[in-house]
């Protein structure tokens, strides 16, 4: 029987929203004890590594922010269509041959990396075009470790909501909520030149919260 080692996988990048296509080469794989697939936001999205007969993947998941761990065995891996499911439900990846990938894509009408023309994605959020300004500027003071938490740990998870991105320190379980709804959300975080969680605490970056500030001023 010849098999085919190539297999295409997608999934939604749980930073930015992109949709993303992966073409997976199950001989590299079987070579090597581990590969990480990456946005080109510069977010890890899947990590695969061996496991006897079969693969182990890691996968960020968009819809509820976790990382979801999967055992495929060969059978599975050689299948034409996996689609693959969060505990909450929800479609994390689709998993089998090119064909079928592109048949599902069209199917939706949904293109690859072009979340400005993604209305699934668009549809999901309150406002698009401020929640996708928002993240721009978050991943740019994550990549220069400017969003930190003060108990002194630096791993910050990011989820998203429909009205709000919520930041959370995976030592202490802080959380900062930026609201991404309106254009002075957009105006308060722009000026912001790093972002600080409030130990074991709840605290938010808010443009109501920031006016009263500036009349009490």
């Amino acid at each position: 029987m010849l098999l085919y080692g190539c297999k295409s996988l997608i999934l939604r990048c749980h930073f930015c929203a992109r949709l993303k296509e992966y073409e997976i080469d199950l001989f590299h794989i079987r070579g090597r004890e581990k590969v990480e697939y990456r946005c080109e936001c510069g977010e890890t999205n899947i990590i695969i590594t061996n496991n006897n007969k079969g693969l182990s993947l890691v996968v960020n998941c968009f819809n509820c922010g976790s990382s979801h761990y999967y055992y495929l065995d060969l059978h599975t891996i050689l299948k034409d269509y996996n689609i693959m499911y969060c505990p909450y439900g929800n479609e994390v990846f689709f998993l089998g041959s090119s064909h079928m990938a592109k048949k599902a894509l069209l199917e939706q009408s949904i293109q690859i990396g072009n979340i400005e023309n993604d209305s699934k994605t668009k549809d999901y959020f309150n406002n698009f075009k401020v929640l996708a300004k928002i993240l721009g500027i978050l991943y740019t003071l994550k990549k220069e470790n400017k969003i930190n938490c003060n108990c002194g740990y630096s791993q910050i998870n990011i989820e998203l909501f429909s009205d709000r991105i919520e930041l959370e320190c995976l030592n202490c379980h802080s959380v900062k909520l930026i609201f991404a709804e309106t254009e002075e959300d957009l105006s308060v975080l722009s000026k912001k030149d790093k972002i600080i969680l409030e130990e074991k605490n709840i605290s938010c970056i808010d443009s109501i919260k920031e006016k009263n500030r500036d009349i009490k001023k």
